[in-house]
C-alpha cells in the first residue's frame, strides 16, 4: 500500500527548537523537516543531542524556545502549550518502554491499535524469530529478543496506517543480530517507499544506507550521497481494530499483576485493622465522626496513588505512551469499585448500618483522590530528577478536603 506522491507533505517540523536538560542546553536553535517519503538519519558522536532531538520530536521533552509540529498541529511550543499528534506515531526509546508483564504479541497489537488497524504480525516475527515466543510475557525474553519486539512495535503502527505516519526510531539496530538489522533494513525502505516519514538516530552504516537525508545537529541537512533505490512496497492488509487505551491498558496489567492489591489494598487493610484494634468505640462518637472512621480506609487506599506510576517508570513505558498517545497508562474506573468495596468492608467491619449513599460517597472518594494523587506523581516524572520529590508529603494538604467532604455527608 503506498500513497499519492503528487506533492510532498512535512510530517515533522522542528522550528528553531532550544531544549535543556538539567542546567545544560542540549539543543539551541534546531531546526528541522521531515516529508513524507522521507528517511532522516542523524548524525553526530555520541552526547551531541541526538536522542534529545528524538524525545523532542515525540514531543516528550519540554521546548523553551520555538516550536514542534506534526503534520498541521503544533504539538509542542515554548509557552508550555501541548496537543496530540494528527498522526500516527510509531517510536522506538533507547529503553524499550515496555511492562514485563505485557505479552509480546499484545504489545504490537497494542501499538498498532493506536491508529485503529493492524497488520498480521506473523511474517515480522518470523523474520526476527520471535514466532515461538507469540504468547510469552516480555518479561521472559532476552534482552535482545525484547529489543526486537519494541523495534517493531515502533515500526508496525507504520504498516497499518491507511494514511502517511511519522516513525522515530532511537539506536534501533542496538542490540541485534546481523539477519536482524538486514530484515530492519529492508522494512525501513519499504516503509519510505511507502510515503512514511522516518527519523533514526544510529552508528550502523547498514542502518545509515537506508537514508535519503543525514542530519547533523547544528548543521543544514544534507542529502545523502547514495540515496536507496525504490522498492517494491508488499500489499498488506490491513483491517480496523478498536483502539486500546491507555485506561482500558492500565485495568488490564492491575487485573493481571495486582498491583493494587499490593499496594493500595494492603493499606487499606492496615488502616481498618488498626481501627479494629480499638474495640468497640463507635457508638461512643457522634455521627460525623463515626463516618470519618468509616470512610478512613477508604481514604488509605487512595492516598497510595497510582501504582502504575512506579510500573511504568520500568523501562520508559510511560514514556512510550505519550509519545504514542499523549497520555500515560492509569487505573480508569478500577478505583470505583475498589472504592465500593472498602466502604461496604468498613461499613460492615466496623458494625455501621450499610448506607447507599455513603458507600457511594466512598466510592467516589477512591476515584477522585486515587487519579488526584496519580496526576501529581505524573507530574513530577517529568522533572529531571523525579525520585528526588516525594508525592506523600503532599498528601497531608487532602485532610481538610477529607474533613469538609465528610461534614457535608453527615
Amino acid at each position: 500500500m503506498t500513497f499519492p506522491q503528487t506533492m510532498a507533505k512535512a510530517l515533522l517540523n522542528l522550528d528553531d527548537v532550544r531544549v535543556r536538560r538539567g542546567m545544560n542546553t542540549v539543543l539551541d536553535g534546531c531546526s528541522l523537516r521531515i516529508e513524507t517519503g522521507q528517511t532522516v538519519v542523524l548524525a553526530g558522536v555520541n552526547g551531541a543531542g541526538k536522542t534529545t532531538l528524538l524525545e523532542a520530536a515525540a514531543g516528550l521533552l519540554p521546548v523553551e524556545n520555538g516550536k514542534i509540529q506534526h503534520a498541521d498541529v503544533v504539538v509542542r511550543d515554548h509557552e508550555g502549550r501541548t496537543k496530540p499528534s494528527p498522526l500516527s506515531v510509531g517510536l522506538t526509546l533507547q529503553k524499550n518502554g515496555m511492562m514485563g508483564s505485557e505479552v509480546l504479541e499484545e504489545r504490537l497489537q497494542c501499538a498498532m491499535s493506536m491508529n485503529g488497524n493492524n497488520v498480521d504480525c506473523g511474517p515480522f516475527l518470523n523474520a526476527f524469530g520471535l514466532t515461538h515466543r507469540a504468547n510469552d510475557l516480555i518479561a521472559h525474553l532476552s534482552q535482545g529478543q525484547a529489543r526486537k519486539v519494541a523495534v517493531l512495535a515502533g515500526l508496525l503502527p507504520a504498516f497499518a496506517s491507511k494514511v502517511p505516519a511519522l516513525v522515530i526510531l532511537d539506536e534501533p539496530d542496538a542490540g541485534l543480530d546481523d539477519a536482524s538489522v538486514e530484515a530492519l533494513g529492508g522494512w525501513l525502505n519499504e516503509l519510505r517507499a511507502m510515503g512514511h516519514g522516518l527519523l533514526i538516530a544510529t552508528h550502523d552504516e547498514r542502518i545509515m544506507a537506508c537514508a535519503t537525508h543525514r542530519f547533523e545537529i547544528g548543521q543544514e541537512m544534507k542529502t545523502h550521497a547514495t540515496p536507496p533505490e525504490g522498492v517494491n512496497a508488499q500489499q498488506r492488509p490491513s483491517k480496523p481494530v478498536k483502539r486500546i487505551t491507555p485506561g482500558a491498558f492500565g485495568v488490564r496489567m492491575h487485573l493481571r499483576t495486582l498491583m493494587w492489591l499490593n499496594t493500595n489494598a494492603i493499606a487499606g487493610l492496615l488502616t481498618l485493622g488498626i481501627l479494629l484494634s480499638f474495640g468497640d468505640f463507635m457508638g461512643e462518637l457522634n455521627q460525623m465522626q463515626r463516618l470519618g472512621f468509616v470512610l478512613a480506609p477508604v481514604l488509605a487506599v487512595a492516598l497510595c496513588g497510582e501504582p502504575l506510576v512506579v510500573a511504568t517508570r520500568e523501562e520508559r513505558a510511560a514514556d512510550w505512551w505519550r509519545g504514542v498517545c499523549g497520555r500515560s497508562p492509569h487505573a480508569s474506573w478500577l478505583p470505583l469499585v475498589i472504592g465500593l468495596v472498602f466502604s461496604l468492608l468498613s461499613s460492615t467491619a466496623l458494625s455501621e448500618t450499610l448506607d447507599a449513599t455513603i458507600v457511594g460517597a466512598g466510592s467516589l472518594l477512591c476515584f477522585s483522590v486515587w487519579h488526584g494523587v496519580g496526576w501529581m506523581q505524573r507530574s513530577t516524572q517529568r522533572l529531571a530528577r523525579p525520585q528526588a520529590v516525594f508525592v506523600g508529603l503532599l498528601t497531608p494538604v487532602l485532610i481538610l478536603p477529607y474533613s469538609l467532604f465528610v461534614s457535608l455527608l453527615s
